[in-house]
């Protein structure tokens, strides 16, 4: 996988210091409606998914972004993905402002990006841009099928006899 960063270090980071942006104080409660995102802030959601041992799922987002907004409407708020997440994931919405060092060493380049995060901190996929439903549905579901003490865990390569 491209992205075997371990995010884990960069939560630590974020609790340490208190929040992305020093002295900033306010978390942007953002553009999704209500129960879309099942945390407000990252550092909650994270401690979620370790507790629970579950993948923690992360929208970056940032201001005025049209396909953000397309994506929380029509991907994230659809039944179906909705029900595939509930209960198997531990999801959140960031904003660009609030998490300015986090985006940074992720590496991320533009909005919307959404990243599966293993409970042991291994990025599990990354999507960077607007994912329809179905893709999105066809990309994430298989890597929540795989039981939960296999989620962070790499396939090993099969061989035809």
């Amino acid at each position: 996988m491209k992205y075997l960063l371990h995010f884990t270090s960069l939560i630590i980071f974020l609790l340490v210091t208190g929040n992305a942006v020093a002295g900033q104080t306010n978390q942007r409660t953002g553009v999704a409606p209500e129960g879309v995102f099942d945390h407000s802030t990252v550092e909650e959601a994270w401690k979620s998914a370790i507790a629970k041992k579950r993948p923690l799922l992360v929208m970056f987002t940032s201001e005025n972004c049209t396909f953000c907004r397309k994506m929380i409407a029509d991907t994230y708020s659809h039944r179906g993905v909705q029900q595939m997440l509930r209960g198997r994931t531990e999801s959140v919405m960031a904003h660009s402002d609030d998490y300015a060092g986090l985006i940074k060493k992720l590496g991320i380049r533009g909005y919307p990006s959404s990243l599966l995060i293993s409970p042991e901190g291994e990025v599990l996929d990354f999507m960077e841009g607007y994912v329809d439903a179905k893709s999105f549905a066809d990309r994430v579901g298989p890597l929540l099928d795989r039981p939960a003490e296999r989620i962070g865990m790499v396939e090993e390569p099969k061989f035809a006899n």
